[in-house]
């Protein structure tokens, strides 16, 4: 089996992770608001491993809707709310005690629930 065939392999073997999240609002280091997520089950950063500005900016506009609409899915940016979350599903490239980091590929997704 070539490399490029192993490798295709491993990707199709790795299994889909489903995580429930809320938005963590917070001041940078330059002291400009900014936005995170984390696991409701464990307060974990996660990381959707987005690289590529285009991604970034559609993951902003993502987060903003959420800002938009706090009255109506409040829960969103609380840890301790069933009601509502960002569900991030993909396969996971590490998962640490502090922090889950997900693979931005094709089967990465993430909406509201």
């Amino acid at each position: 089996m070539g490399s490029h065939s192993r490798a295709e392999a491993a990707c199709r073997s790795r299994s889909i992770v489903q995580v429930k999240c809320y938005i963590e609002e917070y001041e940078n280091t330059e002291g400009r608001p900014s936005a995170r997520l984390r696991e409701k089950a464990s307060g974990r950063k996660v990381d959707i491993g987005l690289a590529d500005v285009e991604d970034r900016q559609a993951f902003l506009r993502f987060l903003g809707g959420a800002a938009r609409n706090r009255a109506v899915m409040p829960g969103v940016f609380l840890k301790e709310s069933e009601e509502d979350c960002v569900l991030v599903n993909g396969e996971l490239d590490f998962d640490a005690p502090d922090e889950l980091r997900f693979l931005n590929n094709s089967r990465l997704s993430y909406i509201f629930a």
